[in-house]
C-alpha cells in the first residue's frame, strides 16, 4: 500500500507546467475532485474499474510534485480502501496497467530531471478491506498485512491470507 512519488525539476513556469498537467489529464478523462481531503485528478470512481488518482502539484520555479496511486480494492462505487503504487507489485495488476502508462507519459510531456527519489508515504496501521476478498477487513500493521481478519465484527485469523 503506498504511492509513486517523483519530483521533476522543469524548464517550464508555473504557468505552463500546470497548462501541461490540465490539458493532459483532462484529455485522458481525468477530473480535478476533492478526495478525502486532498485535490487530486481521478478517473473512475469504483464499482467494476478501480479509480486512479495522480496528484500533480506545481511550484512557483515550475517543479512538479507528482504522485500516482490506484484504489487498493473497490467494490462499490465510491467507496474503496488501500493504495497501490502503480509502478512496483503485481497485486492489483490490472488496474496499475491502466495508470502507468499514463504518469509516464505525464512525466515525458513536462521533461525536466527528478529532483531526488523519495520513499512512498507509510500506511499507517489500522483496519483495511481485505485485499484477498475473502473477509471484510484485513490488518495492516504499517509494514504488511496480517494474518488477523474480521467478518461481521468478529475477528479471527487467516494465515494464508496474510502476505
Amino acid at each position: 500500500m503506498s504511492r509513486y512519488v517523483n519530483t521533476l525539476k522543469t524548464s517550464l513556469s508555473a504557468e505552463q507546467a500546470q497548462t501541461t498537467v490540465t490539458q493532459y489529464l483532462e484529455g485522458e478523462g481525468f477530473k480535478y475532485v476533492d478526495e478525502r481531503n486532498e485535490k487530486v485528478w481521478r478517473k473512475g470512481f469504483g464499482a467494476l474499474v478501480n479509480p486512479q488518482f495522480i496528484k500533480a502539484d506545481v511550484a512557483n520555479d515550475g517543479t512538479v510534485h507528482i504522485e500516482a496511486w490506484t484504489a487498493g480494492v473497490s467494490l462499490v462505487p465510491g467507496i474503496y480502501g488501500g493504495e497501490l503504487d502503480p509502478m512496483h507489485g503485481v497485486f492489483g495488476a490490472g488496474p496499475k496497467l491502466a495508470l502507468r502508462p499514463r504518469v509516464k507519459e505525464l512525466e515525458s510531456r513536462l521533461g525536466g530531471t527528478a529532483v531526488a527519489a523519495t520513499a512512498p508515504a507509510p500506511i499507517a496501521a489500522n483496519w483495511f478491506p481485505d485485499p484477498t476478498g475473502r473477509h471484510e477487513h484485513r490488518y495492516w500493521d504499517g509494514t504488511q498485512w496480517t494474518a488477523t481478519v474480521s467478518d461481521s465484527g468478529q475477528s479471527g485469523t487467516d494465515p494464508a491470507g496474510a502476505s
